[in-house]
């Protein structure tokens, strides 16, 4: 039998490059929430990877997407993601960073001109250095690059920024490149004994994971600045034999985004409800009674109070 290896992996990276559909895949399951809007993860969730054949335990560590914490707009929730994201660099063994190519509008400029890596990657990259972490790299979405002849350049550019051990071309939706992913990452790990029990897939609550559902349905059912306003807190959650009860508060910050989320008639909050009770239903495997109430608690994205209240901490 070969050597055991296990360790955990940071997965870092811009708002909405792919990091919390990756830790899905990568696990088989979903366990962090998804979707098309930017900062959509908030907190860092662990997620468990048993390697095959008995090779090693890989513990993944979803961070929020790192962006800038001050300046206009940002809140005191902003700051808890930037917190949080950088945070991880210091207790983790490696680091995987996700990143994505050159969109197609600018596709033709980059061409021309070559890749530079973006000035948002600023703090991502001073916070690499700063760790000395081993890290790959994985070039998300590949799927939709304009030209597969873009890869190179955009390689290169990221080869030039730090001493990856591996740059591998990916895309979570397809499943591309996934193997060779793991492969490289294990390879980073230290030797040593499993962290956790081999059944574990993640350290969060099933009650913690039921309120990221109902989020996340109003992170993709919502508009403008509805989802950036929005926490979930759970009341109840009670498992019996046969099904679970729960009942929860969706916490806005102005009375109009209360009647949106609610919706004419109430139609807005029994589609999220519905929704969410079907994806919390999956996670657990039973029926699933959902019960949802709308709140208005005015700024709490904007103090260390309101944050901790909704859980942020």
């Amino acid at each position: 039998m070969g050597t055991f290896r296990a360790g955990f992996v940071a997965i870092v990276g811009l708002p909405n490059v792919g990091k919390s559909t990756l830790l899905n895949l990568l696990l088989g399951q979903k366990i962090a929430i998804t979707s098309p809007r930017p900062q959509t993860t908030r907190n860092r969730v662990i997620g468990v990877k048993n390697l095959d054949a008995g090779a090693g335990q890989l513990v993944l560590v979803d961070t929020p997407g790192l962006h800038r914490p001050g300046g206009r707009g940002r809140t005191e929730l902003n700051r808890y993601m930037v917190d949080e994201a950088l945070s991880a660099f210091g207790e983790v063994d490696a680091v995987l960073v996700v990143v994505e190519g050159p969109s197609a509008d600018i596709a033709k400029r980059v061409a021309k001109e070559g890749y530079k890596i973006a000035r948002d990657h600023g703090t991502l990259l001073d916070a690499l250095k700063a760790s000395k972490k081993p890290a790959v790299l994985a070039l998300n979405k590949i799927d939709l690059l304009h030209s597969k002849s873009l890869l190179l350049p955009v390689l290169e550019a990221w080869s030039a920024a730090y001493p990856f051990q591996a740059l591998v071309p990916i895309s979570a939706l397809k499943s591309t490149g996934v193997d060779r992913l793991l492969t490289e990452l294990s390879a980073l790990l230290p030797e040593g004994e499993r962290l956790f029990p081999e059944e574990m897939i993640t350290d969060r609550a099933e009650r913690w994971l039921a309120g990221e559902m109902v989020r996340e349905q109003v992170f993709l059912l919502t508009r403008e600045e509805i989802p950036y306003s929005v926490a979930v807190t759970i009341d109840e959650f009670n498992e019996r034999p046969k099904d679970v009860m729960i009942q929860a508060t969706i916490h806005v910050e102005k009375e109009a985004q209360k009647k949106i989320v609610v919706g004419e008639g109430g139609r807005m909050i029994r589609e999220i409800g519905t929704r969410a009770r079907n994806e919390i239903g999956q996670l657990l495997d039973c029926e699933v009674h959902l019960k949802l109430f709308v709140r208005v608690d005015p700024g709490w994205s904007q103090n260390s109070r309101g944050i901790r209240e909704m859980g942020y901490e």
